[in-house]
């Protein structure tokens, strides 16, 4: 498997041809953005919680160069063909492609004040769709980024990361709270980021666990077929927290509910955010000392409540993490992200990454009829302008 540098690079010139060949000139800067994996606090961050995301090794890379002309013109080694507007007909909603995406954000940036130029750019990417992994964070991200750096000012990057937020909740109908674009866009090498998501602050926490990593395994199941879901459990935690007459859950205590007085779903949703929030608090404190199987267990505990009390897992996804959690030298695995599909993250020790990746493959395989993708990664830095290769001059 290649180092995150030698992959980076790979990815980057891929961008720099790629960008030649569509567009006939050599591109000026490009933007590095992370994908992330969310470690634990599933479903939480809606809900006013915590939350622990790391950025990982896995990146998307936007190569771009301005325009003088007003229009904007994109391309993907995913796509074919280009996808081009004027600035004055960005604001249009109609698009159902991943061109909506760089649109919202576009709008954000005029909205706040700051001038737009016309630009083409092409964009490569190693982060999976559908993978509960934030490719879609990503594009907004290197979006934003690229257009900061084209001209348009700068920006604290947690006012991006909202920014980027609004454009995912206008142009792409999904309701997400702010983790995925905060650990895009905010991570820290060999850090997680510990989010509060009521006040919209976070503490770097050190991943100091020498010899362990997160293996990231991909079900291959597009979590967005269940979006849906996803919307019905966000509208049940509002109506609980209107019954108990606080803000959000996140307010909650154990000890402060009386599930008797609670339909079904309410109560194993409530169940789920109070027990999660206290579950992440838990792993940053464990992290800090040092201790991996309270850790894991958590992680393990967790997988269990987003399947049996929010019900957002999926067969795929139960079977890897039964699976991780059986093999010695895994402390613990769990789903991550929004669920009904997507990837599951363990906590592995270096010598038992090749066997327990092996023995995941082999019982999906024996179940489904093929391997999952899987990778290990370390936290990794957030997104950034022109990481590895030479800027090329205008």
């Amino acid at each position: 498997m290649p180092t995150s540098l030698s992959h980076s690079q790979e990815l980057s010139q891929r961008a720099t041809t790629g960008f030649e060949r569509a567009f006939g000139y050599p591109a000026l800067l490009s933007v590095r953005a992370p994908g992330r994996v969310n470690v634990i606090g599933e479903h939480v961050d809606y809900n006013g919680g915590w939350v622990l995301p790391a950025a990982i090794e896995r990146y998307l890379i936007m190569a771009v160069r301005p325009r003088k002309d007003g229009v904007v013109r994109l391309a993907s080694d995913s796509q074919a063909g280009l996808e081009e507007f004027p600035l004055t007909a960005m604001a249009r909603r109609d698009s159902r492609n991943w061109d909506r995406y760089v649109r919202g954000v576009m709008v954000g940036l005029e909205g706040a004040g700051y001038p737009l130029v016309g630009f083409d750019a092409f964009v490569v990417s190693s982060i999976p769709v559908g993978g509960g992994l934030s490719s879609s964070a990503a594009l907004e991200a290197a979006t934003g980024l690229a257009l900061l750096a084209l001209g348009a000012g700068k920006m604290d990057r947690l006012q991006l990361a909202r920014l980027c937020q609004r454009a995912e909740h206008t142009y792409a109908g999904v309701p997400c709270g702010l983790m995925d674009q905060a650990a895009v866009l905010c991570c820290e090498e060999n850090h997680l980021l510990y989010l509060d998501c009521s006040t919209e602050t976070y503490v770097q926490t050190p991943f100091r666990l020498f010899g362990w990593s997160l293996l990231i395994i991909n079900s291959g199941v597009a979590h967005e077929l269940a979006s849906g879901e996803y919307a019905k459990r966000r509208a049940a935690c509002e109506a609980v927290a209107k019954i108990f007459k606080v803000k959000s859950l996140r307010e909650l205590q154990s000890t402060d509910i009386d599930y008797s007085s609670l339909d079904d779903l309410s109560r194993r949703c409530v169940r789920h955010v109070v027990t999660e929030n206290e579950r992440t608090r838990g792993v940053v404190q464990a992290l800090a000392s040092g201790d991996v199987a309270t850790a894991g267990r958590l992680l393990n505990e967790s997988h269990a409540s987003l399947r049996d009390d929010y019900r957002v897992s999926c067969p795929e996804l139960d079977l890897i993490a039964a699976t991780a959690q059986r093999q010695e030298g895994v402390a613990g695995c769990r789903m991550t992200g929004g669920g009904f599909g997507g990837s599951a993250v363990a906590l592995v020790h270096t010598a038992a990454i090749k066997t327990a990746t092996a023995a995941i493959a082999a019982a999906f395989a024996a179940q489904y009829g093929r391997i999952p993708s899987s990778f290990v990664t370390r936290p990794v830095a957030g997104a950034t302008v022109n990481p590895d290769f030479r800027e090329i001059a205008s």
